[in-house]
């Protein structure tokens, strides 16, 4: 086994965690359905996820084939695919069953959400820079606007319509970008 073939072991178990996270996050939706109503901002922030995931673990697989594998790149790991456990551990309500509305859940943690999910990519343009990657114009544009400007107006506008056009555009975005 090779040491990227060790790392990248790493790297997709955790990564694997979150997708998994979403899969039974997904079907505990589909059990609430008859008590809940799901509504349509956490199905979107499943997708989201699950693009952003895959769009990291498939830029890892790309740009790190020749990176040393050492303690700071399993670090710099970390904080790219960690976030995700943690937002697809918490974006489904263990109690779906006693709340009216799944948007209402999802609006009350949404700042939170947003921020963690801004933390994978920030990590993984630190360490591309760091190991000597570049990024053209466009490339910065599109960083800011999938990955900043959106959920920033998202945490500061409480608005659920805001909310379900912000998450559906960002998944768009996402799987445009991995294209």
């Amino acid at each position: 086994m090779s040491a990227f073939e060790f790392y990248f072991g790493f790297f997709g178990l955790i990564l694997g965690i979150a997708v998994a996270n979403v899969g039974i996050g997904f079907g505990k939706l589909w059990r609430a359905q008859e008590t809940t109503k799901v509504g349509i901002c956490l199905p979107l922030l499943g997708v989201w996820l699950l693009s952003h995931a895959v769009m990291n673990w498939l830029f890892a697989w790309k740009a790190l084939q020749g990176v040393p594998i050492d303690p700071t790149t399993f670090i710099i790991g970390m904080f790219v695919a960690l976030p995700y456990v943690v937002v697809s551990t918490v974006m489904f309500p263990d109690d779906a069953d006693r709340h009216a509305s799944l948007d209402e859940f999802y609006m009350a943690h949404s700042h939170v959400v947003m921020i963690a999910m801004m933390v994978p990519t920030t990590a993984g343009t630190i360490a591309h820079l760091g190991y000597g990657g570049s990024y053209t114009p466009e490339q910065i544009v599109e960083r800011f606007v999938v990955i900043y400007l959106i959920p920033v107006v998202l945490i500061f506008w409480k608005n659920l319509w805001a909310h379900r056009i912000g998450l559906a555009l960002l998944s768009a975005l996402v799987i445009w970008w991995m294209y």
